[in-house]
This record gives C-alpha cells, sequence and structure tokens, in this order.
C-alpha cells in the first residue's frame, strides 16, 4: 500500500468510526439508559461507555482530520474539475469544522454532566424535575450536539460521494 492508500484508507475508517460512534452512542448508549431502574445511575451508565469510547472518538477524528488535511497537499487537482467542486469543498471543510465544535460541544457538556454527580434523570440527555438545573441544562445542550455530530458527518460522506462522482482525486483530501 502507497502513502496516499494508507492515507485515504485512514481518512474513511476515521470518517466512519467518528460517525457511526456518534450515531450509536446518541440512539443506543444515551437512549439505553432508560433502562436502568435507578434513575440516579442512569448518566453513570453512560459515561462509563462513553469513557470508554472516547480514546477511539479521539483517534478518528484525528485520522480523518490529518489524513484529509495530508492528502489535500499530496493528490494533485484534477484537470478539467467540474463546476461546483470548489463549493463542495468548501462545505465539506464547513461539516467538518462544525462536527469537530459539536464534538467537542458533547464532551464539555457530558463533563459537566459527570461533576453533578449521581443526580435523578429520565436519560443521559433528559432531566426531569428533580435533575438540578446545572446538570439538566448540560443535558439539554448534550440532547442536541448528540444529533449534531452523526449530523455533520454523515453530511461529510454525502459530500465525498457526491465528489467521487466527479472523477479521480476529487474527493478525499482535495482541500485546497
Amino acid at each position: 500500500m502507497n502513502g496516499t492508500t494508507t492515507l485515504a484508507v485512514l481518512h474513511d475508517v476515521g470518517l466512519a468510526a467518528w460517525f457511526g460512534g456518534a450515531w450509536m452512542g446518541a440512539v443506543g448508549l444515551n437512549g439505553a439508559t432508560i433502562e436502568v431502574d435507578d434513575h440516579t445511575q442512569r448518566t453513570r451508565v453512560a459515561n462509563a461507555g462513553w469513557f470508554r469510547w472516547a480514546p477511539i472518538a479521539g483517534a478518528a477524528l484525528l485520522a480523518q482530520v490529518s489524513s484529509a488535511y495530508a492528502l489535500g497537499r499530496l493528490v494533485p487537482a484534477p484537470a478539467g474539475r467540474r463546476q461546483g467542486s470548489t463549493g463542495i469543498r468548501r462545505l465539506r471543510t464547513v461539516m467538518t469544522l462544525a462536527a469537530m465544535v459539536s464534538t467537542a460541544e458533547t464532551g464539555i457538556s457530558g463533563q459537566r454532566v459527570v461533576r453533578g454527580g449521581d443526580v435523578p434523570v429520565a436519560t443521559a440527555t433528559t432531566p426531569i424535575a428533580a435533575t438540578p438545573p446545572d446538570v439538566a441544562a448540560a443535558q439539554r445542550r448534550l440532547r442536541v450536539a448528540q444529533w449534531l455530530v452523526p449530523g455533520f458527518t454523515g453530511a461529510i460522506v454525502v459530500l465525498e460521494a457526491i465528489q467521487r462522482q466527479q472523477g479521480p482525486g476529487a474527493a478525499v483530501g482535495d482541500d485546497r
């Protein structure tokens, strides 16, 4: 495998893990906390899962972003690029930045929930009347951000598929 192929694999696997992990976490992990009988332990269960996933998520984000950057420097721009490719590349960059900010927000809000301790909640991201106000506010932010991450990373997947239709070299890493 040559260097460009290795970078493309890192990019695609990183993006897949970033997207898939965020989606599974929002749907599966956070959603499943309603099954925990003790409502003061629901955030503890979700947090334990997220703490185990965090190193993989960080590595996935780093692999995707750094390999996209490297590929953008190594892969020459295709001759006769179709109209709209520059706009798609820019939109992809905006979606990547938005996904990074949303990912950071899930971490920040998640830490605020953790600092609240074992408090009563409906789910990992849904407060109840007995939830302390600071934890409830963090949960509401987390409830939104958890869906933004797979939304933005999914948009990146779609934009890259569109670029691949535009010909060789037009997709992965063509972010000059």
